[in-house]
């Protein structure tokens, strides 16, 4: 189903083109310096579960492997885990019925 006819698509694109072309710098600045203070705050910060690893570290190891396709995420392969583990032990404990 179509929401905005050609016309409509066409002038709002380039209502935005304008827009961008003209606060486009202001937005990239802010942009950047948000993502450096945020890497600043994560450097001298201690990660919660990392043992002596600071937040910047995880933060860049996540973005390595995200990157080159390395490590699946921890968190699917431990939960199919635990979850065929419950499913085991539901049937070991189960009480056979002859």
């Amino acid at each position: 189903m179509k929401l905005v006819n050609r016309k409509t698509r066409k002038a709002i694109e380039k209502s935005v083109r304008k827009a961008m072309k003209h606060h486009g710098p202001a937005l990239i600045a802010g942009l950047v310096s948000g993502l450096a203070s945020t890497i600043a705050t994560l450097a001298k910060t201690e990660a919660p579960h990392g043992h002596g690893k600071s937040n910047l570290t995880d933060v860049v190891e996540q973005a390595k492997e995200s990157l080159t396709g390395g490590k699946k995420s921890r968190t699917h392969g431990g939960e199919k885990k635990r979850l065929r583990r419950m499913a085991e032990r539901a049937e070991r404990t189960q009480p056979s019925v002859s």
